[in-house]
């Protein structure tokens, strides 16, 4: 066989045995309230495991419960703050689409913060290789962050 071939179905079998860990998080400010909304998309059984579950365990149906072990966890693992000053976070609530788990936050800028400091270690006690995309958005600005289980925060400026 050709050794270009082989080095070819090699790099796919690769691909399909290694197993991404990703998540996203979408950081919009919406002039209306004066409020950052943030949806953060996680795979459900990558989350269960972080959570010490096993996968399908977390009963989804039972809503309020599941709320509050979630809420509790982002609360240890995605730290939102400001050296201007406190910032209000409101833990909205979750669903539940296909694989994925999105949870949504208000974050409450009473002060016209400059800028903010995202923390995110979601599922870097299960996965040392995690990913976690950070986008925001404010009108027309645009910015993305991508944290790793060594380099898990980023400074937003707000324009």
């Amino acid at each position: 066989m050709n050794p270009l071939i082989t080095k070819y179905l090699t790099f796919l079998l690769l691909l399909t045995i290694h197993k991404y860990y990703v998540s996203s998080t979408l950081i919009d400010y919406s002039t209306n309230t004066e409020t950052h909304q943030l949806s953060l998309k996680i795979f459900h059984d990558d989350l269960e495991k972080d959570l010490g579950f096993d996968t399908n365990e977390l009963d989804y149906s039972d809503y309020a419960n599941t709320n509050l072990i979630i809420k509790n966890y982002l609360k240890n693992n995605l730290k939102i703050y400001s050296e201007e000053g406190d910032l209000q976070l409101d833990y909205l609530g979750f669903e539940r689409k296909n694989d994925l788990v999105i949870y949504y936050v208000e974050i409450y800028n009473p002060m016209k913060l400059k800028s903010f400091i995202v923390e995110n270690k979601i599922l870097f006690d299960s996965f040392k290789n995690q990913k976690n995309i950070i986008l925001y958005r404010n009108n027309n600005y645009k910015k993305s962050f991508i944290h790793t289980y060594d380099n898990f925060q980023s400074i937003i400026s707000v324009p």
